[in-house]
């Protein structure tokens, strides 16, 4: 799986530990979630995967 903290840090998106530990298990899962997808691609297709973070507040 990607090294999220560091993908992070590469694009100057600053995430505290606790966002971190909450964020890395649901993009592993989207992660795997994809990666059968990117093989029904055809192999000329350059990828093109963007991941967005956006702050939500916590419902009550």
């Amino acid at each position: 799986m990607p090294n999220w903290k560091l993908i992070a840090e590469a694009r100057g998106i600053a995430v505290s530990a606790e966002e971190m530990e909450r964020l890395t298990g649901v993009l592993d899962a989207l992660e795997a979630a994809w990666a059968p997808l990117r093989e029904m691609a055809p192999h000329e297709t350059e990828p093109a995967i963007a991941y967005r973070l956006s702050r939500q507040e916590p419902r009550a």
